[in-house]
């Protein structure tokens, strides 16, 4: 793209906001795996930090509640108009929407819970059991367990009480206080382990990837969907050239 007679590098899009501590470890995360020496060296992109969203697991749980859906479309519009080179989405729960949001982009709409699926058969071709830790909202839509149909996985859902203690680590800790409760999340994530005998854990909400960030389970088979979405940008930006 040129501008002025200048060549100019065209920009990703981001829309945000779902939740807004979770977009902003997103940029950082990016930011941090991008190799630089001077301020030209970063990424170039747009971030539509749009908090006013309307809650995904509410609607999808209850469709009289207010539909996300016009509001993200209206971002895909602009960033269309901005001429973005392809757009992600920092929320897993909205990737219930993706296939209406991607007939309506010019560019690709990369998929956070494809990438973590990936993730978790990098290393083997066996049968492998995958926790999903997501709200209800992912989990309800079918969202990773349609990702990994066919992919010699069984995807393993928590029961009740501890989908419950997910959800006040989502909403009531981090969504609310902007605090991680490391005791709470490492419980959740040992409970896969050695209850549920999972060979990996996807981290399928944003809001667990902040958890992971900031507590960091050390385990190489606790997938991060945001971290795998922010290499994927980083490689295809610098494929790109």
């Amino acid at each position: 793209m040129k501008c002025g007679g200048v060549e100019v590098k065209k920009s990703f899009g981001i829309i945000g906001g779902m939740g807004t501590i979770a977009t902003e470890n997103f940029v950082h995360i990016i930011n941090e795996l991008t190799v630089t020496h001077k301020d030209q060296d970063y990424l170039d992109y747009i971030v539509f930090n749009h908090a006013s969203i309307p809650d995904r697991t509410a609607y999808i749980s209850d469709h009289t509640k207010q539909n996300p859906l016009p509001f993200l479309a209206s971002d895909v519009e602009k960033l269309n108009y901005l001429g973005v080179s392809f757009i992600v989405i920092t929320c897993n729960t909205a990737h219930y929407f993706l296939p209406e949001l991607q007939k309506q982009s010019e560019v690709p709409i990369f998929s956070m819970p494809e990438l973590a699926v990936k993730a978790c058969k990098k290393e083997t071709n066996k049968s492998i059991r995958v926790g999903i830790m997501a709200t209800n909202g992912t989990i309800s839509a079918g969202i990773y367990q349609k990702a990994l149909i066919g992919k010699n996985v069984t995807p393993v859902i928590p029961d009740e009480y501890q989908q419950n203690l997910v959800m006040s680590l989502i909403y009531e800790d981090i969504k609310n206080r902007n605090f991680v409760d490391q005791e709470k999340y490492y419980q959740l994530i040992e409970y896969f382990f050695e209850e549920c005998e999972c060979d990996y854990i996807i981290l399928g909400c944003t809001e667990l990837s902040v958890a992971q960030e900031q507590t960091h389970y050390p385990s190489e088979y606790v997938i991060d969907a945001q971290f795998e979405l922010a290499k994927y940008v980083v490689n295809q930006v610098k494929q790109a050239g």
